[in-house]
């Protein structure tokens, strides 16, 4: 998500969370945040800073534990004086006096080494920090909110992780829930990033049967994966309404695809795969009694009459309008319900396609 976010979303799941948040923030209480990667604890930690008050007083810094060496990550958290070390040509206050009066993120908090974690339950303990290459203990105030994908438990088990930290960090412990227990929120962050990273304000958008997709999919990089797919259909299909069904698979993650299969739900769908190899325009324009232009259109030959095909007249009339059917939903959709504009996708009149939609009972919506 981008840093600028705030915290959306209509599910019961997400209302739950922010409920939370507005009663937890305004205390000083360390907070320890858990949830698989990308499912936003990072805004969920911005949204705490931003409850807390502390906006006023301080900034919020986010300092990720695994992306910074061991070596370099007690300086960029307590700071270092000049001449420290090899390189430390000026002194550098740190990460945690920097966010004096407000508060401190340490994302992926488990992945942060033994001998440095001695250091910051000290830090978190009294509220003090003392600079590489410094005697002096500096006061701040701080509010510290951790966050991590792995099971801390397991790794105090194996001895990777203080037990007496993890007590001081885990005051008050939130579990932000994987995208795929709030589907309902996908549509809504979807619109979200598709305004975000419009081309030149040309948002894109989805059918109904795409979005139908969006929400079967599981999303395992959660918010994070999407708003990068999002990223990524905004850069190529900039405006448009997009059908996924018809977008090269190398641009859909691997278990999307699999569900656009033959097997799944959605392939079964009432917009699925076309059942004759035809334009649509030419299938639309024969008319219901046109017996010759219908065998014409399908290129069914006198050997290949319905008899042949193990078809009788009627079933191959019901195939013909299912699949009308599925040409006319689709374009409406991806009109928005526009006659005159799904009339020009389809290529048709819009007369006719206004005949086609009574005589198959079909509506705008």
């Amino acid at each position: 998500m981008t840093a600028e976010q705030r915290l959306i979303g209509s599910s019961a799941v997400t209302r739950e969370l922010l409920a939370y948040l507005e009663k937890i923030s305004p205390t000083d209480a360390p907070v320890l945040l858990r949830g698989a990667t990308g499912v936003g604890k990072e805004l969920v930690a911005r949204e705490i800073h931003r409850l807390s008050g502390r906006e006023s007083r301080g900034q919020f810094i986010a300092v990720n534990c695994s992306a910074i060496p061991t070596e370099l990550l007690e300086s960029e958290l307590f700071g270092h004086e000049k001449g420290a070390f090899s390189g430390a040509v000026t002194s550098y206050q740190g990460r945690m006096r920097l966010a004096n009066g407000g508060s401190l993120l340490l994302d992926e908090i488990g992945d942060m080494h033994a001998d440095l974690q001695a250091k910051l339950l000290r830090a978190v303990q009294e509220g003090v920090v003392t600079p590489v290459g410094s005697g002096k203990e500096i006061t701040v105030d701080v509010r510290i909110i951790s966050a991590t994908h792995k099971p801390l438990e397991e790794l105090i088990d194996q001895g990777q992780f203080r037990e007496d930290l993890f007590f001081r960090l885990n005051v008050i412990p939130i579990n932000v829930a994987p995208l795929r227990e709030r589907p309902e929120e996908i549509v809504e962050l979807f619109d979200y990033f598709s305004e975000t990273y419009a081309l030149h304000g040309e948002k894109i958008k989805l059918n109904a049967r795409s979005i139908s997709l969006l929400q079967t999919y599981p999303w395992p990089g959660n918010v994070r994966e999407l708003e990068n797919f999002c990223r990524r259909l905004s850069a190529l299909y900039a405006g448009e309404t997009i059908n996924l069904y018809e977008l090269p698979t190398n641009f859909l993650p691997p278990q999307m695809v699999k569900l656009m299969g033959p097997d799944s739900v959605e392939a079964a769908g009432p917009l699925g795969a076309p059942l004759f190899d035809v334009e649509p325009k030419d299938l639309l324009e024969f008319g219901e009694e046109d017996e010759d232009g219908l065998s014409r259109v399908l290129g069914i030959t006198a050997a290949e009459t319905p008899a042949a095909m193990d078809l009788n007249e009627a079933s191959l009339k019901d195939r013909v309008s299912d699949f009308e059917r599925q040409l006319i939903e689709k374009a409406l959709a991806d009109a928005n319900g526009n006659i005159s504009e799904a009339s020009r996708l389809l290529g048709v009149k819009r007369t006719t396609l206004i005949e086609k939609m009574t005589r198959l009972n079909i509506t705008k919506s």
